[in-house]
């Protein structure tokens, strides 16, 4: 609940530097007789989370196993993924508003679209560490063409 309520109050925040462009002050009657019926849009259009890069990403066996020929060392299996600079995007409108359901007020946010896009190599290795140094290569694999498409409404309310 800690979270939710913290990306509520991260979003309001995320609206302040809007409040700048205002052409005329309001004043504290005018803002008494304001309610929020109409929400809040927060535009994605043209926004890009940038390359997907990941170092080393593995698991292994720090004391390695026993019963053959001298593997008792750590070993470990991983890979490294990168992926080209436009493989996340976020496109369309993020909405925000607030509204009743008996004795509930809720806030309901409305997700952009999110898209997979470009792709995605992952070489897989093995080593000796687990930042897969000095690690040999076993193989390379290669992902394109996914797609996430998130439908519906996050509803935040107390209980």
């Amino acid at each position: 609940m800690k979270k939710v309520l913290l990306f509520a109050v991260l979003a309001a925040f995320v609206m302040l530097p809007f409040t700048s462009f205002a052409k005329a002050p309001i004043s504290e009657s005018e803002m008494a007789g304001i309610t929020a019926q109409v929400g809040v849009t927060i535009n994605f259009d043209q926004f890009s989370l940038g390359a997907v890069k990941i170092d080393a990403q593995s698991w292994g066996d720090s004391d390695g196993f026993t019963g053959t020929a001298g593997y008792t060392a750590a070993g470990w299996v991983g890979a490294t993924i990168d992926s080209t600079t436009n493989f996340v995007t976020i496109s369309g409108d993020l909405t925000i508003d607030v509204g009743s359901s008996g004795t509930v007020t809720a806030i309901g946010i409305g997700l952009p679209t999110i898209a997979l896009a470009g792709s995605m190599t992952q070489v897989l290795k093995l080593s000796q560490s687990d930042n897969l140094a000095s690690a040999g290569i076993l193989g390379t694999s290669f992902m394109s063409g996914v797609s996430l498409t998130p439908k519906g409404t996050l509803i935040i309310h107390a209980h």
